[in-house]
C-alpha cells in the first residue's frame, strides 16, 4: 500500500520535535497526501492541519511530532491512514487532522477551538498486550488517569568507610523499600513508577542524607486511581482524570469489531483531549511488535496489520459520515 511508503517518507525526516522544521517538513508532506486526497487543506493558528471535505464533522487523524530518536509508527500511522481512508471513500463528507506538538503537551489539540461531532483516532498501541495475545487490533475503552508527585526520604549523610551498619540513617535504603511498596500498590490494571531519583549528597563514598524519588502512578477509573495514590501514599503535585471512549465511534468500531480486544490506553494522545471537551470519540489500536516497544528505534508494526487498520478505519469513518 501506498501508506507504507508515505511511512518511510515521514521516517527518512528524522526527529520531528514539536514546532520544529523538521515537524514543518513532515507536515507539507501530509498536506501534499491530503489534497492528492480530494480534501481541502487548511492550517489553525496553532499549525494545526487540516484535510476537510464537506461539512466534514467527522474527523480522524493523529500527530506528526516525534521523541527525539522515537519510532516511525507513534502518531504518524494514524495521519496517514486517515488521508488513505479519506482517498477510499470519495464522497464521505470528513476531516484528517496532523495536530502540533502531541509529545509535548499535546500543544495542538488543546488549542482547537473548533469541536467536531466524532472524531476518531488510530494509533500504535505502544504495549506489548496485543502482541501477546496474538491479536492485530484491539479496541480502547479508555484512557487512564495519572496522578504524578514526589516522596522525600530524610536521613543522614556519613561516612561510607568508617560508619557502621547499625549506626546509620541510610535515605536511600528507605527510599528503595518505597520502591517497591509502590510496585506492589498497582494491581488490577493499574500501573506505577517510580522514574526519576535525586541522591544527596550523590558520592560513592557518603551514606545518602536525602533521597527525592518521582512517582508516576495510572489507573483506569478516577476510584482506582484515587486507591492507588492512598495505597502508594505520596501527595500527587499534578493529575490528569481518566477518560473513557464513548458515542457513536466507540460503538461503531466496537459493531466493527466485536471480537477485538478491549483495552485502556496507558499513554495519553489526542483523543483523550478531545474526549475530555465532550467530543464523541473512540480509539483504534494496531499491534506494537518487539515486546511493544515505541519512543525508540525498535518501534515496529506490520505491512499486514497496517493494512487491516487501515480497513478498519475506513468502514468506520465510512458508517459515521453516514457515506456507507
Amino acid at each position: 500500500m501506498e501508506i507504507i511508503e508515505r511511512i518511510e517518507r515521514i521516517a527518512s525526516i528524522g526527529d520531528r520535535v514539536g514546532y520544529s522544521p523538521a515537524e514543518d517538513a513532515a507536515h507539507e508532506l501530509a498536506a501534499g497526501w491530503m489534497a492528492e486526497a480530494g480534501l481541502e487543506v487548511s492550517r489553525d493558528e496553532a499549525g494545526n492541519l487540516f484535510g476537510r471535505r464537506g461539512a466534514a464533522r467527522v474527523w480522524t487523524g493523529s500527530h506528526l511530532d516525534s521523541v527525539p530518536n522515537g519510532g516511525k509508527y507513534d502518531g504518524v500511522l494514524g495521519v496517514l491512514a486517515g488521508i488513505e481512508a479519506a482517498a477510499q471513500l470519495p464522497e464521505a463528507e470528513l476531516a484528517v487532522v496532523a495536530f502540533r506538538a502531541e509529545e509535548t503537551g499535546p500543544m495542538g489539540s488543546r488549542a482547537l477551538t473548533e469541536l467536531p461531532d466524532a472524531f476518531l483516532e488510530l494509533h500504535i498501541e505502544q504495549g506489548p498486550v496485543l502482541e501477546r495475545a496474538g491479536e492485530p487490533l484491539g479496541v480502547v475503552t479508555a484512557i487512564a488517569g495519572q496522578a504524578r508527585g514526589a516522596v522525600t526520604f530524610e536521613g543522614r549523610a556519613d561516612h561510607a568507610g568508617t560508619t557502621p551498619m547499625d549506626a546509620r540513617e541510610d535515605a536511600l535504603l528507605d527510599a528503595a523499600h518505597f520502591v517497591l511498596h509502590v510496585r506492589d500498590c498497582a494491581r488490577d490494571g493499574a500501573v506505577a513508577t517510580v522514574g526519576a531519583v535525586e541522591i544527596e549528597p550523590n558520592a560513592m563514598n557518603v551514606v545518602p542524607g536525602r533521597v527525592t524519588v518521582a512517582v508516576d502512578a495510572r489507573a483506569p477509573s478516577a476510584e482506582q486511581l484515587a486507591a492507588l495514590v492512598a495505597a502508594i501514599g505520596f501527595e500527587p503535585t499534578w493529575m490528569l482524570e481518566p477518560v473513557a471512549m464513548s458515542g457513536a465511534p466507540f460503538e461503531t468500531l466496537s459493531a466493527l469489531l466485536p471480537d477485538a480486544p478491549r483495552l485502556v490506553s496507558g499513554a495519553g494522545h489526542d483523543a483523550m483531549v478531545l474526549a475530555a471537551a465532550g467530543v464523541p470519540t473512540g480509539m483504534l489500536f494496531v499491534r506494537s511488535l518487539n515486546g511493544g516497544a515505541s519512543h525508540s528505534p525498535e518501534e515496529l508494526t506490520s505491512d499486514e496489520d497496517i493494512v487491516l487498520a487501515v480497513d478498519a478505519l475506513t468502514r468506520a469513518l465510512e458508517r459515521l459520515s453516514g457515506s456507507d
